[in-house]
């Protein structure tokens, strides 16, 4: 009997995949794909296993038309254990038969004997659940292609759980993309790739050509900017491990961290680069920052990943050509192979801990890449532990760099393993900071909203930075006369582009420009105000909006007032922002005359990680599923997938129609039934509000949902709940209300 994989429609028999020719080439891509993290021969094993239970008569009978349904996957899952019962290649088998049985659902959790055959657990599926007789595969899968190789991989000795859990994911992120890729090149009669990118090499030299222009700096703050560069450039021939770029704000660090990235991966023959972004704010700008820099190279080689980014809007698909780069950046946005990409904290670290195939497929590529992390100080608190322990494992096992970008650097040594040392790109950090004081902090102390809007209106441009949007919006109101502009994410990202754009405009201009923002005007925002004003936060918060002051060091120094908000509009301050405002406040007291310096950045995050017990940096106890001992490898990888979550979804999407083109996308969105493209366009006409206060506004009968799924505030109901300074209007807004959402 002949056995296959797959069918085509429409054709014969003859044309159908041969199930032993999937099988071989899975594990043969799946060998290549495993490459950069040295786990090629293992995975190449999981490959030629996976689809085993195809060979059983139910499934052959499915592919001629069968409806009875059939679980092919588990049936490799159960013989790889049985081919190897014994340790101490049994552990390594059990890592396998995990990735097996998770290649179309998922992940499993491993769970328990005393499950029975539904509850979708590794044991139980395992153990449980009746598999039709697949032995027909020993026919045509050779004994000998079944060889177990161990990987050579350093086992944390605080952690090694972890590390085992971790060389798992990476087996199956290599697993599912080689299976995703290998079948649709018979769907399609050839293998879909990314395209001929360019190297790594070319790359770095149309890179180092384009910083040639910054040779011959025309100010003195250009020329500290272009020292910082070359010294990043000189380490980019040090071998891979951990390094930071602390840098002040201003001070040139997204250019100087990619010079060093692509010369550090051209000296050590690295794979790629991706800089992690906290705010899908910033990804657009720091992408087209690269884009320019490597000219002709740069359209096909750099891919934002982030929700709000539209693929088609990079160019119009009037030609062959143009459709390709649409397909690729799509295809590279799935397993991020391409040379360089920007994405988000949440994209990063949540395709780590994934056990969806589908975010899960990119994590083999991460292997023996150069990794920034930009404005580190960001990152979640809250998942610290178990983030940073996957970042030392891509470090220490699969060949990566990872750089920490601050002007603020957290004490993250404290969550890796003893003994791990940072190596600064930039020499003399703390001269750096002296050079780049622009400013002076003051504490005001409390100051009632009355007294903060009076020094707000006597400022002919002013920056004025709060901790809620419901302050924001109270102090907006009382701004005087032309000029005023508000800022938050009650705004959709279109309306806070336009904002932003208007508020470049009048500050250039030298005309009236008095701005009151959440945090999301803190990072990655190139504005230059001359005065600021920053509601008690973080000190690291505060030293973020002190960039946003005299950045061009136009003045002899900008000041930056520090202010306890006393207001109505603030009922109860979050618990997270009262514990970083008392430490801050400590620190402005200690180091009065420059609160600013690393030795008080260093005080302020050495303090409040000591006020913290050590649970609320893994709050959702993510170790505690993927860490259970050297010898034990009953993981709960649905789980842990679950828990790790960097944004909670207790919000709803609201699509704002803002302008013709959000209109268009809507009408679109009824009459359109794949609508993943639209829906993307849409993102930058989304506001994120709480259920609450998506239920006021569905109450109030303004709410249109289309399709069952999507929001939108109905056009009629513009005129009143929909601020065109302003933005989404709330009745109500929950206490302790976030201030932005990734």
């Amino acid at each position: 009997m002949k056995y296959y994989a797959h069918t085509k429609e429409g054709a014969d028999e003859s044309e159908w995949q041969p199930l032993r020719d999937h099988l071989i080439a899975t594990g043969d891509l799946a060998a290549e794909l495993g490459r950069n993290a040295g786990v090629s021969e293992l995975v190449r094993l999981a490959g030629y296993l996976h689809d085993i239970g195809k060979y059983s008569l139910a499934f052959q009978a499915r592919l001629r038309g069968s409806t009875k349904p059939v679980d092919h996957s588990t049936a490799g899952a159960k013989e790889i254990v049985q081919l190897y019962p014994d340790a101490p290649p049994k552990l390594l088998a059990e890592l396998i038969s995990f990735c097996i049985a998770g290649h179309h659902t998922g992940l499993p959790d491993y769970g328990s004997m005393g499950d029975v055959e539904t509850d979708g657990t590794l044991l139980a599926r395992r153990e449980k659940k009746p598999v039709e007789d697949y032995t027909a595969y020993t026919s045509e899968i050779e004994r000998d292609l079944l060889q177990l190789h161990a990987p050579r991989i350093k086992i944390n000795p605080k952690n090694p759980g972890f590390s085992i859990s971790f060389l798992t994911r990476m087996l199956f992120s290599a697993l599912v993309d080689a299976d995703w890729l290998e079948t649709e090149r018979f769907v399609q009669g050839e293998r879909r790739d990314s395209g001929h990118n360019a190297s790594i090499e070319a790359l770095a030299q149309e890179f180092n050509r384009y910083l040639r222009k910054f040779q011959d700096p025309q100010n003195e703050i250009n020329r500290k900017r272009t020292e910082t560069m070359q010294a990043c450039l000189a380490a980019g021939q040090q071998r891979p491990g951990f390094f930071e770029l602390t840098v002040p704000t201003g001070g040139g660090k997204t250019l100087s961290s990619m010079a060093f990235a692509l010369n550090h991966a051209l000296a050590n023959g690295l794979a790629r680069i991706i800089y992690v972004i906290p705010f899908t704010s910033i990804i657009e700008q720091n992408a087209a920052v690269f884009r320019r820099a490597l000219g002709r190279l740069g359209e096909d080689n750099v891919l934002e990943h982030h929700s709000n980014f539209d693929w088609e809007d990079m160019r119009q698909p009037s030609d062959d050509e143009a459709i390709g780069l649409a397909a690729k950046l799509r295809l590279a946005a799935e397993n991020w192979d391409i040379p360089i990409v920007v994405t988000t904290n949440v994209q990063f670290f949540e395709s780590l801990f994934a056990s969806k195939k589908s975010r899960a497929r990119k994590l083999h590529n991460i292997a023996r890449s150069v990794l920034i992390f930009d404005e580190v100080q960001t990152l979640p608190r809250d998942y610290l532990r178990p983030s940073m322990l996957a970042v030392h494992e891509l470090v220490q096992n699969y060949g990566s760099s990872a750089v920490f970008c601050t002007a603020t650097q957290p004490s993250l040594e404290r969550f890796l393993p003893e003994g791990t040392q940072f190596v600064p790109l930039a020499p003399d950090p703390q001269a750096l900071f002296n050079f780049y004081r622009r400013v002076r902090v003051t504490y005001l102390g409390t100051l009632p909203d009355a007294a903060l809007l009076e020094r707000l209106n006597a400022h002919r441009q002013v920056l004025c930075i709060v901790n809620t949007r419901r302050h924001a919006k109270a102090l907006f109101d009382g701004l005087a006369g032309e000029g005023r502009f508000h800022l938050s994410t009650l705004m959709c990202p279109k309306h806070r582009k336009a904002t932003l754009g208007t508020i470049y405009e009048r500050l250039r201009s030298g005309k009236v420009c008095r701005v009151v923002s959440t945090q999301v005007m803190e990072a990655g925002i190139d504005v230059d105000f001359p005065v600021g004003y920053r509601a008690m936060a973080g000190l690291d918060s505060i030293i973020q909006a002190a960039g946003r002051v005299n950045r061009e060091g136009r003045q002899r120094s900008g000041d930056v007032y520090v202010f306890d908000p006393e207001t109505p509009t603030i009922k109860r301050t979050p618990t997270f922002i009262e514990q970083t405002a008392a430490v801050a406040r400590g620190v402005l007291r200690d180091f009065g005359d420059d609160p600013t310096a690393i030795n008080a950045i260093e005080a302020y995050f050495r303090q409040l990680y000591t006020l913290q017990d050590e649970r609320a940096f893994d709050v959702r106890g993510i170790l505690q599923y993927l860490d259970k001992g050297s010898r034990r490898c009953d993981f709960d990888f649905k789980t842990a997938a679950e828990n790790y979550r960097l944004i909670d979804d207790n919000t709803v999407a609201v699509i704002i129609p803002y302008d013709d083109d959000a209109q268009r996308l809507l009408n679109e969105l009824i009459y359109t039934s794949y609508p993943v493209g639209t829906l993307r366009k849409l993102q930058m006409y989304t506001v994120n509000i709480y259920e609450r206060e998506f239920a006021a506004l569905q109450a109030s009968g303004v709410i249109q949902t289309i399709g069952g799924n999507y929001h939108t505030l109905a056009g009629s109901a513009m005129p009143d709940f929909y601020h065109p300074q302003t933005g989404l209007v709330l009745s109500e807004t929950p206490r302790g209300a976030p201030i932005f959402f990734d």
